[in-house]
């Protein structure tokens, strides 16, 4: 049940509930403290509007706190230098392992063998890890066409190959509609010649 709203977002509230976790403050629910968590580690408000995008699109679709804590946390791996066990600490083994699973291998040097590898493995991570990923994609869609972030084909191609994968393993998930539709909008404005 999502019962909270987290205080002071950028636009976009990420709605988690409050649980008896012994590893959360008093008062504070897991998204809050996972904002506070990305904060810090950006150390800027404007870094925090994807992340809670994400976080209020997986909320919507009913996912639970640790996925929508974890849509918070997502990039930050990839961003800053926070590791991995520093947010299994603070947050548990089921977050670390969602963040664990959004974050790409950069060991992988050619960029459509690592986007590749990342869709299986996002898929094969479980429906919260499809979800998140698809929310992440979704997002990332919105803001090249709000002109938030630079419009790349590489991109584009990589959204809808996610999709496709995704839709694969898990043809009702929510979000895939929207990221289709998304898609589909970005596609009729760049064959019109008009900035996606």
């Amino acid at each position: 049940m999502i019962a909270a709203t987290t205080a002071g977002s950028t636009g976009v509230a990420a709605r988690c509930c409050s649980l008896d976790d012994p590893g959360i403050e008093p008062g504070m629910d897991k998204c809050s403290m996972a904002r506070d968590f990305a904060l810090a580690a950006y150390g800027s408000e404007r870094k925090l509007e994807h992340p809670e995008e994400v976080a209020e699109l997986v909320a919507r679709a009913g996912a639970d706190e640790d996925v929508q804590a974890a849509a918070i946390l997502h990039d930050l791996i990839e961003d800053t230098d926070v590791e991995l066990a520093a947010i299994e600490s603070d947050f548990g083994p089921r977050v670390a392992s969602y963040v664990a699973a959004m974050t790409e291998d950069e060991s992988i040097s050619d960029y459509f063998e690592r986007k590749d590898e990342h869709r299986g493995r996002a898929r094969d991570a479980g429906r919260e890890v499809a979800l998140l990923f698809v929310a992440d994609k979704l997002s990332n869609a919105r803001r090249m066409r709000r002109g938030a972030k630079k419009t790349s084909a590489k991109k584009i191609g990589h959204y809808g190959a996610t999709l496709d994968t995704v839709r694969g393993a898990y043809p009702d998930l929510p979000l895939l509609g929207e990221l289709d539709a998304e898609l589909g909008a970005m596609r009729d404005e760049l064959d019109r010649g008009a900035p996606a």
